[in-house]
């Protein structure tokens, strides 16, 4: 596939064709990296357990046990393990790197499958809750992994996605510099969205039912903000 970029337009909002597979490798790669010392991970576990515990778990705690629950893009954080529920599966493409980096840090009592979430296959309305929490930038083809998260999840489950969001002229800006210069860091997403783009994006699988800032912003300048949306089926 050509690594260009091409936009489409369609009625609820602009789609972007998947990112090349050599530019999701390198980006994995530089994923890699920045989980390599415990103090990002550390850093990663108190900010799951201060801002999206709160917002997950009143929609957890509305489902009985016993449940499913799939988390896709864990990293070495899992943050399904804090609702302390359900059977627990993780999908992440690194998972067997962050499980050799940090032994004994991810939960001992689930499912790990080191793939692509654009391959999960045979789990046709297996989950009751699924989480996938500032991933969707990351993967190689979000379109494809919506459409894959509404197979796999039951028809009264819930899906939990975060995201960061941007003005529309910084996505922009992100969006191209990430394809045509991949080496700077600072622009280490594959995707960039505005709140109205992955909302838009969010309504061609599901029906949004709740959505939250998952943090406040602590300065005018910021730019930045991660929304939390809650998901359901199609009615």
């Amino acid at each position: 596939m050509d690594a260009k970029p091409i936009r489409q337009q369609r009625k609820h909002g602009a789609v972007y064709t998947a990112v090349s597979k050599q530019l999701w490798m390198i980006y994995q790669k530089r994923v890699l990296h920045v989980w390599n010392n415990e103090k990002a991970l550390k850093m990663r576990q108190v900010f799951t357990r201060r801002y999206y515990l709160p917002l997950i778990k009143p929609w957890a705690d509305k489902l009985e046990e016993p449940i499913q629950i799939l988390e896709i893009g864990s990293g070495p954080v899992c943050a399904a393990q804090y609702l302390e529920k359900g059977q627990q599966t993780y999908i992440d493409p690194l998972i067997n790197d962050y499980r050799k980096l940090f032994p004994g840090v991810m939960p001992e009592k689930a499912t790990y499958f080191p793939m692509m979430a654009e391959n999960i296959e045979g789990f046709q309305q297996t989950f009751d809750l699924i989480l996938c929490l500032d991933t969707l930038s990351d993967v190689h083809n979000p379109e494809l992994v919506l459409h894959k998260i509404r197979k796999v999840m039951k028809r009264e489950g819930y899906f939990i996605v975060s995201m960061d969001t941007w003005p529309s002229w910084l996505a922009r800006l992100h969006y191209f510099l990430a394809r045509f210069f991949p080496a700077l860091p600072q622009f280490n997403r594959l995707y960039s969205y505005t709140y109205h783009g992955f909302r838009n994006t969010l309504l061609r699988h599901f029906d949004v039912i709740e959505e939250s800032t998952v943090r406040p912003s602590f300065s005018w300048l910021s730019l930045k903000k991660e929304m939390l949306f809650v998901c359901k089926h199609k009615s």
